[in-house]
């Protein structure tokens, strides 16, 4: 339907019936106002019939539907160039914006504030200009133009975005500032009341955190926080939403300041179920350990707390120093391992791969990962006494099979490697590199027969020797 309006207006274009080809797509407007094609075609043929007020809203609506349509702008500026400067600007500093030229913009965004005395519009300009600001990280000029939006009118997410700001800046005084202001502004706003709930609590006004939380579980945690646990436990009880996560990790905390070791660690055990990935179970588990002076378990699981974060370098420092506190532990090299190859540290790897293997000597991830390495080395022959230890603990490694192949086949073992590679066809028949390693055997036969006739030749040239005498 689309397609044929577009058609039928394109030939009438071509024909230069730009008033009928106007005429049909208007009638369509209805059905075709979301179809971006549409839009620019008959905002194009308004600017050809200079009908200027249209071409505007056609433009305008074409950048609602792409916000990128570069071409939209370009026009956009040429009309409001001679009617409306605050557009003008406007327009030219998203225009910059798109060409990525963020800098430039700023002066536009002070040229429309200064061409308007609509409060609406200089608001709006002084918003945009503060998300640049942001984007070039002037954190303090954008803080400063977000305060005078405020200036204006009280706007909730104003507040909520200077708090932010302030807290990503590390100036908890400011974001509580902030807030205490945007509460008084909103007080039965819940999402702004919980935030400054909580940067009380962390700030240690845990009775003025109590007046703004809303939510039962901030409300336990506060207390736990206090030091009133009782309280915060009848909270905890009496919540019918105990499948929600805060319910065992502030369980968790609850037995932690009771140091009833068992039950911190069942409710812990718990949490990790309902948010396995979360860093803060992991940070609660190391914290128990420290508090039973187990300081191999303390720097274990804060690697795994850094590692859930991503934040390799402390984590694998961790890891390290639980290594130094009993190296005969197998966790911690593991996940030693699974850090450097993350971060390639062949020379690391190698360390800990052959300290894997003497505790553990049928570990697959260690068998493998010395195979591999001393495969890069080119020490082949090494590599394959790895290889074979490995696919006789993991008969059903196809991968390590094709390496085998690959090995014997460096080292002129042809025998071994068709063998090798046979097995890896058996073991992934619908594999993508099943080709490639078909065109190797066919390639091996021939070189192994070739190999074959020599030998047989050989021997046959002694025997006639022999018998020559």
């Amino acid at each position: 339907m689309s397609s044929a309006i577009l058609d039928q207006a394109q030939m009438l274009i071509d024909n230069e019936q730009y008033e009928n080809a106007y005429e049909i797509l208007e009638k369509s407007y209805d059905k075709l106002k979301d179809n971006a094609e549409y839009i620019e075609k008959i905002a194009l043929l308004a600017k050809t019939l200079e009908k200027q007020e249209q071409a505007a809203k056609y433009w305008e609506e074409l950048i609602a539907i792409n916000p990128n349509s570069l071409v939209a702008y370009s026009e956009l500026l040429d009309i409001y160039n001679e009617k409306d400067k605050y557009k003008y600007y406007i327009t030219r500093a998203k225009y910059k914006i798109l060409n990525e030229k963020v800098s430039q913009s700023i002066d536009d965004y002070k040229k429309a504030i200064d061409s308007t005395t609509n409060e609406d519009e200089i608001i709006n300009a002084r918003f945009l200009r503060a998300k640049s600001y942001e984007h070039l990280g002037k954190m303090q000029s954008a803080i400063d133009d977000y305060f005078r939006i405020l200036e204006y009118k009280d706007d909730m997410a104003i507040y909520y975005k200077l708090a932010d700001m302030y807290v990503q800046m590390d100036d908890r005084f400011s974001a509580i500032s902030v807030l205490d202001k945007g509460t008084k502004a909103f007080p039965d706003n819940t999402e702004l009341n919980e935030f400054f709930a909580n940067l009380l609590m962390r700030d240690g006004q845990f009775d003025k955190a109590l007046e703004h939380a809303v939510y039962e579980f901030s409300k336990a945690k506060i207390y736990l926080m206090k030091g009133d646990n009782e309280t915060a436990l009848e909270i905890l009880e009496k919540t019918e939403n105990k499948q929600n996560a805060n319910y065992p990790a502030l369980m968790a905390e609850y037995y932690f300041n009771k140091k009833d070791w068992e039950n911190c660690r069942k409710f812990i055990n718990d949490f990790r179920e309902l948010s396995p990935e979360n860093p803060l179970v992991y940070q609660m588990l190391a914290l128990v350990q420290e508090e039973n002076n187990d300081n191999y378990g303390y720097h274990f699981y804060m690697g795994r707390c850094y590692s859930y974060k991503q934040n390799y370098e402390l984590a694998l420092s961790e890891y390290l120093t639980a290594h130094r506190f009993e190296p005969d532990r197998t966790e911690a090299i593991k996940e030693i391992i699974k850090i450097n190859e993350t971060l390639g540290d062949n020379t690391s790897l190698m360390e800990f791969y052959e300290k894997l293997h003497r505790q553990e000597p049928d570990n697959a991830m260690a068998l493998k990962g010395l195979g591999d390495v001393y495969a890069n080395m080119y020490e082949f022959r090494s590599a394959i006494e790895y290889y074979e230890k490995l696919v006789k603990v993991e008969p059903n490694n196809f991968e390590a099979y094709k390496q085998l192949g690959f090995c014997y086949e460096k080292i002129k073992n042809n025998t071994q490697a068709k063998e090798a590679y046979q097995r890896y066809l058996e073991k992934a028949p619908l594999s993508p590199d099943t080709e490639k390693i078909k065109e190797k055997l066919t390639k091996l036969d021939t070189s192994t027969s070739y190999a074959e006739a020599n030998a047989e030749e050989g021997f046959i040239d002694k025997i006639i020797k022999i018998f020559s005498k």
